[in-house]
C-alpha cells in the first residue's frame, strides 16, 4: 500500500533535488493560492502544500521525513503474509526422447489438422460475407477523468477522485476471535492495535472516538473522507472512549464492526481544523449520532 507522503504533496519523487522542490512549490502556489484560486478549499490546500515544503526544504526535517516513510514501509512489509515455498523430495521422471519417425507423423498430423481448420473457417468467413451488414453502436463519448485534492496526514496531492472502500457486509455466520483481523491480540484496554500504521499529521486537533453509548466491544478505523487508507487502526472497549491525536485539517469518519454480532457501521463525519480543535464521534448501534464539535480548547 502506497504511503502518502510530502513528496506526493508537491508531486515529486523521492529523490527531487532541492532546486525541483522549489520549482514544485512555486508551481502550485500559483496555482493554489487563495489570492489566484476561487475555490473555496483553496486556502487549506495552500496551507498543506505550505507545511510540505516547509519539510523538504529544510535538509534535517527531510531527512526525518524520510526515516519516517522507511519506517511506515518496512511495518507494512512485517504484517504482510509471506509466500509459501513448496519443497519436493524427488523430481519428476524425465519424458522418453521421441524417434525421428514418431516426431515426423507427430508433424505431418498437425499440419494436416490446421490445414482442415483454416479451410473450415474460410468457408465460414465466406457464408457471413453474403449476409446484410450488422450496424455497429456508435462509441460511447469519453468521459473526463476528474482531477482532485486528495487529502491524507496532512497533505495534498492532485489525484484521480480516490475513497474508502465501501462499507463490508454482516457476516451471516460472525463469531467472535481473540484476534484483530490481522492476527494480533485485542488490547486489554481501549487504544492502537499492533501491526497497523499510525499516520499522524503535523496539525495539532483532536478526535475523540467516544463509545460510551455502546454495548459492544469495536473494532475501529479512522479515515479522511477522501483518502482509501485508514489512518488508525484501534480497539475500543463498550463504555469507553479514545483520544486520536495530531490530525490535520480534513474531514473524517470511524468505520467500526460491533465484535458481538459482526456489524460493519460508518460513523457520521466531521469537519476539523489544523488549530488545536477538538471534536468527538460517537459510535454506538445502528445510525451513529451527529459528531460534537468542541469549541472549548482548553485540555
Amino acid at each position: 500500500m502506497h504511503i502518502h507522503t510530502h513528496y506526493d504533496n508537491l508531486q515529486l519523487p523521492q529523490s527531487a533535488t532541492d532546486a525541483e522542490i522549489r520549482q514544485a512549490y512555486r508551481r502550485l502556489s500559483k496555482r493554489y493560492h487563495p489570492d489566484l484560486n476561487a475555490d473555496p478549499d483553496a486556502h487549506r490546500i495552500m496551507q498543506l502544500i505550505n507545511r510540505a515544503y516547509e519539510v523538504l526544504s529544510d535538509p534535517s526535517s527531510r531527512a526525518e521525513h524520510d526515516r519516517w516513510i522507511r519506517a511506515q514501509y518496512r511495518r507494512q512489509y512485517e504484517v504482510m503474509p509471506q509466500p509459501i515455498t513448496y519443497y519436493y523430495a524427488e523430481s519428476a521422471p524425465a519424458a522418453p526422447a521421441r524417434t525421428p519417425v514418431k516426431l515426423m507423423f507427430a508433424l505431418f498430423g498437425v499440419s494436416l489438422l490446421l490445414a482442415v481448420l483454416a479451410l473450415w473457417l474460410g468457408l465460414g468467413w465466406l457464408q457471413q460475407s453474403n449476409q446484410a451488414p450488422v450496424e455497429t453502436a456508435a462509441p460511447a463519448p469519453a468521459q473526463p477523468i476528474q482531477i482532485h485534492i486528495g487529502v491524507n496526514s496532512g497533505t495534498a496531492a492532485e489525484t484521480v477522485p480516490a475513497a474508502p472502500p465501501p462499507l463490508p457486509a454482516t457476516p451471516a455466520d460472525y463469531i467472535r476471535t481473540d484476534t484483530a483481523p490481522n492476527g494480533t491480540p485485542w488490547p486489554g484496554e481501549s487504544g492502537y492495535i499492533g501491526g497497523y500504521p499510525i499516520v499522524s499529521g503535523s496539525g495539532g486537533s483532536t478526535i475523540y472516538a467516544d463509545n460510551v453509548r455502546n454495548s459492544s466491544d469495536v473494532f475501529a478505523q479512522l479515515y479522511e473522507k477522501h483518502s482509501p487508507q485508514p489512518l488508525r487502526t484501534f480497539f475500543l472497549q463498550e463504555r469507553s472512549e479514545l483520544p486520536l491525536k495530531n490530525l490535520d485539517t480534513g474531514e473524517y469518519f470511524i468505520r467500526y464492526q460491533q465484535l458481538d454480532n459482526g456489524e460493519f457501521l460508518d460513523s457520521e463525519s466531521i469537519a476539523i481544523g489544523d488549530n488545536g480543535q477538538k471534536a468527538t464521534i460517537y459510535l454506538q448501534r445502528g445510525k451513529a449520532p451527529a459528531p460534537k464539535l468542541h469549541h472549548d480548547e482548553s485540555p
